[in-house]
C-alpha cells in the first residue's frame, strides 16, 4: 500500500513526514453487474467455460457476458458512470458496451480498490485507544466530523488531539470514546492531519506497539467536491436498485481522492458508512459486504475486514458463486497470515486453491504463475505454524 502519511513516533512525540513514491501503474477500471434476471452467464479469460452471473459481480473489460434468452436481462454499470443494457443472445466482451468504440481502455472514474495489506499484526489492541473513525481517509469540505476510538477498560477520560505535524490544532478531554469535532471547516485543504487519543490510564494510540503509520485525515479541495457532486448526481439518474446504487456510490467514494496515488486520501469512510446502511437494511448481496471489507482493510482495521469478509463468503457460498468464494478465501488467507494466524491462513488459501484447480485453465501461463504464487504463500504460512 502506498501511503502519504504523518508518522507519530514514541513518547518523545517526534514526528516524521514520510511520503512514498507515487504508484507507477494506473489503477484498474471498475465495472459491475448492476441488475440481472433469468439466465445470464459470464466468461472470465482465466476460467474454463461460463459461470452463472450474479448481481454485484465485478467485471473486467476482457470478460464476456451472455444473456442467454429473451426472458433474461443484464445491465452493467461502467466506470464512466453509465449503464450498458447487454443485448440478448450473444456473448459480448464488457469492452463492447463500456469502452468507447470497444477499445480496451480503463480510463474513467471508478477504479478497483486492490490495496495490499500493510505489514504487522494491526492496531486493534484492546488495551490501546486506537482510532476507529475517521482514519486514513479524506473528508468532504464541511463534512460533520465525529471521532471514535476503542474504549479502554478502566479509563475514566481521554485526551484527544488533532495535529498538523507536531503542532496541536485542537484538543479536547472527554469521558466517552467518542467526540464531535466542532467545525471541520477550520481544517485546511492542503494539509494532512493526524489524531492522537490518550487514555487516563496513560496509554496513547500513538504508542501502540503494533502501530502502523499514524492514521491521517485530509480534505478534498473545493474543485474535487464539485466534481464529486456532479458524479453522484449522475449515478442518481441511472435506474439502479438500492444495492446497485450503494455499490456505485461506494465505488465512487473510494475512487475520489485528494491524490489518486495515495489510498488514504480517498473518501474511504464515506464508502464504509454508506455500505453500512445497506447492511443494516438486511442486504444479502455478498458484493456489499466484500466491498466494505475492502475499505476496512484499506484503512488498517483488519479485524473488521475479517468479519465482513466472512459474511461475504457465507453469502457467496449460498449463491454458489465459486469465483467470488475463491477471491474472498484468498483475502481471508492474506489477513490471517498478516495477523499471524498461520493455521487459519493455510486453511483459507488451500480452499481457494481447490476452487482454482477445478475452475481455471491450468494450461494458461498466467494461471500457472498465479497458482505457483498461491502455493508459495500456503507453504510460507505453513512453515510459520
Amino acid at each position: 500500500m502506498i501511503w502519504k502519511r504523518l508518522f507519530s513516533i514514541s513518547l518523545l512525540s517526534t514526528v516524521l513526514i514520510a511520503i512514498a513514491a507515487p504508484a507507477t501503474t494506473p489503477a484498474e477500471g471498475l465495472y459491475y453487474i448492476s441488475a440481472l434476471t433469468g439466465n445470464v452467464q459470464v466468461k472470465r479469460p482465466l476460467w474454463f467455460g461460463y459461470d452463472r452471473a450474479h448481481q454485484g459481480d465485478i467485471l473486467k473489460l476482457t470478460d464476456r457476458i451472455w444473456v442467454r434468452n429473451p426472458q433474461s436481462s443484464a445491465t452493467v454499470f461502467c466506470n464512466h458512470l453509465n449503464s450498458w443494457q447487454v443485448p440478448v443472445g450473444k456473448a459480448l466482451k464488457v469492452s463492447k458496451g463500456c469502452s468507447d468504440s470497444a477499445i480496451l481502455s480503463d480510463s474513467g472514474i471508478l477504479f478497483r480498490a486492490e490495496d495490499p495489506l500493510a505489514p504487522g499484526r494491526g492496531i486493534e489492541n484492546e488495551d490501546v485507544p486506537y482510532l476507529i473513525s475517521p482514519r486514513n481517509t479524506a473528508l468532504r469540505p464541511n463534512q460533520p466530523l465525529t471521532l471514535r476510538w476503542n474504549a479502554v477498560k478502566e479509563a475514566t477520560h481521554y485526551d484527544v488531539t488533532i495535529k498538523y505535524l507536531a503542532k496541536p490544532v485542537w484538543e479536547k478531554r472527554v469521558s466517552e470514546a467518542i467526540v464531535d469535532y466542532p467545525d471541520s471547516s477550520q481544517l485546511r485543504r492542503d494539509r494532512d492531519y493526524f489524531i492522537v487519543v490518550t487514555a487516563s490510564t496513560g496509554v496513547s494510540s500513538a504508542e501502540n506497539p503494533n502501530q502502523e503509520p499514524a492514521p491521517t485525515i485530509t480534505l478534498l479541495t473545493d474543485e474535487q467536491e464539485q466534481e464529486l457532486k456532479k458524479n453522484l448526481a449522475k449515478i442518481e439518474t441511472q435506474n439502479l436498485d438500492a444495492d446497485a446504487k450503494a455499490q456505485g456510490q461506494a465505488h465512487l467514494y473510494h475512487s475520489t481522492c485528494q491524490d489518486l496515488n495515495y489510498p488514504n486520501t480517498c473518501l474511504n469512510h464515506n464508502a464504509i458508512d454508506l455500505l453500512e446502511t445497506r447492511i443494516k437494511a438486511g442486504t444479502d448481496n455478498a458484493a456489499i459486504y466484500q466491498l466494505q471489507a475492502d475499505m476496512y482493510k484499506r484503512i488498517g482495521l483488519k479485524r473488521q475486514a475479517q468479519q465482513r469478509y466472512r459474511t461475504a463468503l457465507a453469502l457467496a457460498k449460498k449463491a454458489n458463486n465459486l469465483p467470488l468464494q475463491a477471491e474472498i478465501q484468498e483475502q481471508l488467507g492474506e489477513i490471517a497470515h498478516n495477523l499471524e494466524e498461520f493455521a487459519e491462513a493455510v486453511e483459507w488459501l488451500e480452499a481457494a486453491e481447490g476452487i482454482y484447480q477445478k475452475g481455471l485453465n491450468l494450461e494458461d501461463p498466467e494461471v500457472k504463475s498465479k497458482l505457483e504464487e498461491l502455493r508459495n504463500n500456503i507453504e510460507d504460512s505453513r512453515q510459520r505454524i
